[in-house]
């Protein structure tokens, strides 16, 4: 038998950090396609349920053209299982108070539920302040059965828990648990949860963000009388890679822009790039960071971050007997720290340039 772990998919998330807003809109469609998409190899590869852990939505605030997609692709895939827990973004959303849900469709409640697909007991509940610290001892697994249990929120250990999004990994161990489906945490994470089980986070469908940088896409559990294996499957449409550069050692900007699209060739161009210059330069490098973005142009979307540091020393400016030479000098010998000196010759030399600052 075989299930599917998915979660933290935020469907109409705005999307506007870093894209146009034709490209935000594009997004958000790629995503919910991603989610059909799924569903698609669910019932390509027999998959006879899909564990959504959590933040399939973004918000309560849903467009009906994604309510009535979402509750499309569920109705015409019946022989599907559709088992749902609402996250910390969706919670309250349209499908938690639908009165008329599909037939295939499955709501964790915020007391244990337990649903039953093939020779697999499925228990979620969804966390809040009035039963997070109470989840631990009302739940009551049988050792013969083989146990999934659902969860969305951050792992946490303490033993005085008030927060509902945390789950403590501790009072879940020993209690015949298989698999602990688990939401929230947007990058795939297993790890052991005791002798008998394993916890896992599955991460999020499609990366929204360059704090969400990697594979992303679902677990896919093949599930026979002995075991439950999980699998990670990559299945975003897009990925954002961050690249990192240093620029040590160079004085020439047109060096920096020909080394970083020579590695940037690795990359394909449907992604998102970020990429991120990093180092020491001296003071004499003249830097073209909006040139560095017109030549990444072919990316679906770049830009680039310039976290590289200034090397000023009193030999470089001794000589200078420009406004430039005297402003330098004045702002190495006050008592400002290393970096405010930093900071405020890089203001002052845009100043001086007619840049904005």
């Amino acid at each position: 038998m075989k299930i599917i772990h998915c979660s933290d998919i935020h469907l109409d998330s705005k999307m506007e950090t870093n894209l146009s807003p034709i490209k935000a809109k594009e997004r958000k469609q790629e995503i919910l396609n991603t989610f059909e998409r799924m569903v698609g190899y669910a019932a390509e590869n027999d998959v006879q349920a899909i564990i959504i852990a959590g933040d399939l939505f973004d918000s309560t605030r849903i467009t009906n053209s994604t309510k009535s997609r979402v509750l499309n692709t569920i109705s015409k895939n019946k022989n599907i299982e559709f088992l749902y827990l609402c996250g910390n973004h969706d919670e309250n959303n349209f499908i938690s108070l639908l009165e008329d849900r599909p037939s295939n469709l499955c709501v964790f409640d915020k007391k244990w539920t337990t649903f039953e697909v093939g020779n697999v007991k499925i228990s979620g509940i969804a966390m809040d302040e009035s039963n997070c610290n109470s989840i631990y001892d009302s739940l009551n697994l049988n050792a013969d059965d083989k146990n999934i249990v659902v969860l969305h929120g951050q792992i946490s250990n303490y033993n005085n828990n008030e927060n509902a999004e945390n789950i403590n990994l501790s009072k879940l161990k020993n209690k015949n648990i298989d698999y602990l489906a688990l939401g929230h945490i947007h990058e795939y994470v297993q790890d052991n949860l005791d002798k008998r089980g394993i916890y896992c986070y599955c991460g999020c469908l499609e990366g929204r963000g360059f704090d969400e940088c990697g594979e992303k896409g679902f677990v896919l559990l093949e599930i026979d009388d002995k075991s439950i294996k999980p699998e990670f499957v990559s299945f975003a449409k897009r990925k954002l890679v961050e690249l990192d550069f240093d620029i040590t050692g160079f004085d020439n900007w047109f060096d920096i822009e020909e080394a970083i699209v020579a590695q940037s060739k690795t990359i394909s161009k449907d992604n998102l790039l970020k990429v991120v210059l990093k180092g020491r330069y001296e003071i004499n490098l003249d830097k073209h960071i909006e040139m560095l973005e017109q030549k990444l142009e072919n990316f679906y979307f770049a830009k680039v971050k310039d976290e590289s540091l200034l090397t000023v020393k009193p030999q470089d400016v001794e000589n200078d007997i420009s406004l430039r030479g005297e402003f330098i000098r004045k702002v190495l010998q006050s008592n400002l720290t290393e970096q405010e000196k930093e900071k405020t010759i890089l203001v002052g030399l845009k100043s001086l340039l007619g840049e904005d600052l």
